[in-house]
């Protein structure tokens, strides 16, 4: 940032002073000197700007044909700003040539020599440093506003597609924020049979909504810089800041089917996610892997609120967001139809904004290595094959089932109910022969579990649960009554609930004897007491228990599934409404570890019954926290979520082809043939 006088140097170095500084109008070196004229030896005595190009103008700059001194760079890739420690880095080209050779003389820079350029290049490096943030900044900011405007654009109904099921000239209520609570919504636009379409369709008509309702489908996909996950946090940090001047916890709509929650929880933490390189964009870490402080975790991550437009819809039924999408009864009962399901609509999102509903923690559990190991002992296939009654297919003169790489998601968080066996199996032929409609859907739930009850059980799998031994709360859980093991096969279905409903059917209340069952109430399964209402299932519980309702056993956090079902066989499991195929490359018994991993806020809505789910109320403060009894596992549930939402779960739990016919399962490939 200062030059030198050719008063301090002998006549060459003042020459290079004159090259390099002076042009540049800067003070002297030496602090005693204020800026003047150009010494004598510059040519043209005009000032010279320094090149906002890059950093490969900097040679150039030096190598000016205009000073009687040059500056020539031996290693172009020297980088650091002190770089000039070896006198072979650099060397000063004389205008007089060599007799024999014809080229300039090389010379040795002196030390004082090297501290001017030192000098140079320390601002030079600035100023290059500051030009390129300027340039990175506009970068980012032009993306941001072609992310925006590609949002506010989007068509959602095209061609063929009905009309919007609210009308065409549908509106929300306009958003106040002196009485409403701030939101964000992430909307599956296909589920609901495009209900989520329609929603979207309205909201980027309206102020405020336009900015704050996503695609969550989109968002997953546009995770560029300047894309549409920048957006959302840039959206998120704005409505904390919104929250906290009013004294609220903002809100967020997770709107789609029963796993769409945990997919929310997916993408406000790939959204909150801290990135060093980024640092400058607001991506700093805060200390936690995030960009907001714990602090601010507990006091302002966002209270999910969940819409129904799934098939069974059993977290919103649980939360008393409704079984239906808004206005569906009203579609189906009214006249003009259209106006009474718009202002269903209407009233939900007015409930979701106003400070008066109530707000209640909400525990979620995660599949996690076993403690001291980094990795899961597992790895996970999808089914595959052809749609309809069966996917079997003939493999070796057999029926069997063929398995595919598994696709997204991969299990992280689990919010709903865990279970292995019957119902897990039958989740894995629905995902392949889904409907666009919601009545279609449970319709292809029957045919599927039909399809299971009159087959052979494929060679893939056991009788049963034949093989399968779970721990809970650090105890002996199933088989029950049985210290080998065995007496898996009499049973079909095995796991937890954390929420009081299963498939819009089934839900659990505690063990009891045949006359508390039919004459007193029992204790239901409750979402935010810490424990696991366990269950365990035959086919004649049904008639048992009776009428579709499991018997529940409560337990402590933590449950651990161990299959020790030998090579070439695994186990299906489910976790909210999504099912994967479970087995061991090397045929040893393997682990699924489950633990309670988050707390989280959620908002419960106008239809919210406690004498499904119980009282809200745990008589803890509603925040949003990290599981864990200790400050070690509450960091190692912190970075399982990091790397899932960095993607590094997909390498560690999903299987590769090879891996898949090295176990012996049969696979289809990429041309159809087997």
């Amino acid at each position: 940032s200062s030059t030198a006088c050719a008063s301090h140097f002998h006549p060459q170095q003042a020459s290079l002073c004159s090259a390099l500084f002076w042009p540049m109008g800067q003070a002297c070196v030496c602090g005693q000197h204020a800026e003047g004229p150009p010494p004598e030896g510059d040519d043209d005595g005009q000032t010279r700007a320094i090149s906002a190009e890059g950093i490969s103008e900097l040679p150039a700059l030096l190598m000016d044909s205009s000073p009687r001194v040059k500056v020539q760079f031996h290693d172009a890739a020297i980088t650091h700003v002190d770089s000039f420690e070896e006198s072979a880095e650099l060397s000063i080209l004389d205008e007089d040539e060599d007799s024999e050779t014809g080229l300039p003389v090389a010379k040795t820079l002196t030390g004082s020599e090297r501290d001017i350029l030192r000098k140079f290049k320390r601002r030079w490096t600035i100023q290059q440093k500051e030009v390129q943030a300027n340039q990175r900044a506009e970068e980012y900011h032009r993306a941001l506003n072609e992310s925006i405007q590609q949002m506010r654009t989007q068509e959602f109904r095209v061609g063929c597609l009905p009309a919007n099921r609210y009308g065409d000239d549908a509106w929300l209520p306009p958003f106040d924020p002196a009485r409403h609570v701030p939101l964000v919504a992430l909307i599956n636009p296909f589920a609901g049979a495009m209900v989520g379409a329609d929603v979207l369709a309205i909201a980027r008509r309206m102020p405020y909504y336009q900015d704050r309702f996503f695609n969550i489908i989109d968002v997953c996909k546009d995770q560029r810089r300047g894309g549409l996950l920048d957006l959302l946090r840039l959206e998120l940090c704005k409505a904390k800041e919104e929250a906290k001047s009013l004294g609220v916890r903002p809100r967020v709509i997770s709107a789609g089917g029963d796993g769409t929650a945990s997919f929310t929880l997916h993408i406000l933490f790939a959204a909150l996610r801290a990135d060093a390189s980024r640092a400058d964009e607001g991506l700093a870490d805060v200390g936690n892997g995030f960009i907001w402080t714990n602090e601010e975790l507990a006091e302002y991550f966002p209270a999910l609120a969940q819409m129904p437009l799934g098939s069974a819809n059993d977290f919103a039924h649980t939360l008393g967001w409704g079984q239906k999408f808004p206005g569906c009864r009203e579609c189906c009962l009214q006249l003009n139809w259209r106006k009474h399901a718009l202002g269903a609509l209407q009233d939900w999102l007015e409930a979701v904004l106003r400070p008066s509903s109530q707000v209640a923690n909400f525990d979620v559990y995660g599949i996690v290595p076993e403690e001291g190991a980094t990795a899961c002992d597992f790895k996970l296939a999808e089914l595959t094959g052809p749609r309809g009654f069966t996917p079997k297919v003939m493999v070796d003169g057999k029926k069997q089932i063929l398995m595919k790489e598994a696709g997204l998601p991969v299990p992280l968080f689990t919010c709903l109910y865990f279970s292995a066996g019957f119902g897990a199996y039958m989740t894995a032929r629905f995902q392949m022969n889904r409907r666009k409609g919601p009545i279609r859907n449970k319709m292809e739930y029957v045919k599927q579990a039909a399809g299971i009850l009159v087959e052979s059980i494929p060679p893939q799998l056991n009788v049963g649960l034949d093989g399968v031994q779970i721990t809970a709360g650090g105890m002996h859980y199933f088989p029950p009554r049985s210290e080998n093991g065995r007496g898996g096969d009499r049973y079909r279905e095995v796991g937890f609930l954390n929420i009081n409903w299963q498939a819009g059917m089934l839900n659990g209340r505690d063990r009891a004897s045949v006359y508390r069952r039919l004459f007193t109430s029992r204790e239901p399964a409750k979402f935010n007491d810490g424990r696991m209402d366990m269950f365990r299932a035959k086919f004649r519980s049904l008639l048992r228990n009776p009428g579709f309702k499991y018997q529940t056993d409560k337990r402590d956090e933590g449950l651990t599934l161990t299959y020790s079902g030998g090579e070439g066989k695994g186990v299906f499991f489910q976790w909210d409404g999504e099912s994967r195929f479970a087995f061991s490359p090397s045929g040893q018994p393997f682990h699924i570890h489950i633990r309670k991993m988050l707390s989280i806020p959620v908002v419960l809505g106008p239809q919210y019954n406690e004498k499904i789910t119980g009282s809200p109320g745990n008589g803890q403060k509603v925040m949003f926290r990290f599981g864990g009894d200790t400050p070690k596992e509450e960091e190692r549930f912190r970075e399982r979520i990091v790397k899932g939402v960095r993607g590094e779960l997909n390498a560690e739990l999903i299987a590769s082809r090879e891996e898949l016919l090295a176990a012996g399962f049969p696979v289809e490939n990429a041309g159809g043939t087997r």
